[in-house]
């Protein structure tokens, strides 16, 4: 686990001001368009990897993969994914929910099936809602355009 805590720790807290806040690579390979996001993110995936081959259940993997693809989302956002890499850090994130893991498997398990399944939940709500919304909007264009259909 050596390995992985020195990749988190390059990534995420490297470095500290003098007011204590801590940021790593992650932050600062994000400046570089695509080629810095794609970097950090073979090293976040190295970390999913390893945690898989430690013993991690299916179930935390997963919630280790929320965790970047969380961080890789924000990243889209202009001006505010530059920012958010100095403060999500979800490599620490990953291996302190490993340590959680091994210190206590069945409880860290079940906080993860819970969380995946959360997410999953919220994605489906946001996916119907989505669905919903457009079905309103395309009925809405019908009906205002057949209004000014003459006769």
């Amino acid at each position: 686990m050596k390995d992985i805590r020195y990749i988190a720790d390059l990534l995420d807290t490297k470095f500290k001001l003098p007011n204590g806040w801590r940021f790593g690579w992650d932050g600062i390979l994000g400046f570089i368009p695509g080629v810095g996001n794609i970097i950090t993110d073979i090293f976040s995936f190295y970390i999913l990897f390893r945690a898989a081959v430690l013993g991690c259940p299916p179930a935390v993997i997963l919630r280790m993969a929320i965790n970047v693809v969380i961080d890789n989302l924000v990243d889209k956002i202009p001006i505010l994914g530059f920012f958010f890499d100095f403060i999500w850090k979800a490599n620490t994130k990953n291996v302190a929910l490993m340590d959680r893991y091994f210190s206590q498997p069945q409880k860290t398990n079940r906080n993860s099936k819970m969380v995946v399944l959360t997410t999953l939940l919220g994605l489906s709500v946001l996916f119907f809602a989505c669905v919903a919304l457009t079905l309103y909007s395309l009925i809405w264009i019908f009906n205002e355009f057949y209004k000014h259909i003459p006769g």
